[in-house]
């Protein structure tokens, strides 16, 4: 199947902080093939009610297999023996409106950067979705696909979903909070630079050299958020509102990235 990056300008790399060890907002879940590569781990395998029948053992709140914040399937064995859900995590799946994967990035990950993922690490990431979901990825698409062919722009006007998309490309593949205004009004004829004043402010208060980063990375993240499943059955006027809210929200952190973090886990985690 296809999937289309969501996330294009981070990057991921293991710090061997055990965040995704922790289990604590899920579980690790076993497909077949995980099972006959944990042959000799068995005392770490639990009983699911899941449709996969198993998960990894948990042990004072964390994955049972992790010693000195190392992975011992890693250690004794190697990374490819590892379960396909691990090796995945940070990554993930969404649906888009026309049923096509969205590779997604999930940003309370501790090891997310600015920077560029190779194509090596994204190949992997959908080996890896593929071999969890395999037997749900058709029906997951058809299921997620958008039944209608017309959306909401705004609480009056209908249009297609191409439009709806090409319209999200057009407001936010921008690097300025000024060009996202004035395209915002050319499409709604609705002034939104008082709200985007305040955004430029937020960015005045952080140190000046970061100021460009700052405004570039806050509308790459609003951009990547358009693609998500989260606001698109909300009319586009209005999701276009939530993003710059969040815009608000993640500049009120010194660190930009801490900031999506605090989204992803409130959008993902909920």
């Amino acid at each position: 199947m296809r999937f289309e990056i969501t996330f294009e300008g981070l990057k991921y790399s293991c710090i061997n902080c055990t965040y995704c060890c922790s289990c604590k907002n899920w579980r690790v879940y076993l497909t077949y093939f995980d099972k006959l590569r944990l042959q000799g781990y068995e005392n770490h395998i639990e009983k699911s009610n899941s449709e996969y029948k198993h998960v990894l053992a948990l042990k004072n709140g964390k994955c049972s297999l992790i010693n000195d914040n190392l992975c011992r399937i890693q250690i004794e064995k190697n990374y490819e023996s590892k379960p396909a859900m691990c090796k995945l995590f940070p990554f993930s799946f969404m649906v888009k409106w026309n049923g096509e994967m969205l590779l997604i990035l999930k940003h309370y990950c501790n090891g997310v950067q600015i920077g560029k993922t190779g194509k090596k690490m994204i190949n992997h990431a959908v080996d890896c979705c593929e071999e969890l979901y395999h037997d749900q990825l058709i029906e997951l698409s058809i299921n997620g696909a958008e039944k209608s062919e017309k959306t909401n722009l705004d609480e009056n006007t209908r249009i297609y979903w191409e439009e709806r998309e090409k319209l999200g490309n057009y407001l936010l593949k921008t690097k300025k909070f000024d060009k996202f205004s004035e395209r915002y009004l050319e499409i709604f004829s609705e002034d939104v630079s008082e709200k985007i004043d305040k955004l430029k402010l937020l960015n005045l208060d952080k140190e000046s050299k970061n100021k460009n980063f700052r405004e570039r990375e806050t509308l790459r993240y609003m951009y990547e958020l358009n693609k998500r499943e989260h606001f698109r059955k909300m009319p586009l006027k209005r999701e276009m509102h939530n993003l710059i809210n969040i815009g608000e929200e993640i500049n009120n952190h010194h660190d930009l990235l801490k900031g999506e973090s605090m989204i992803d886990s409130k959008l993902l985690l909920s």
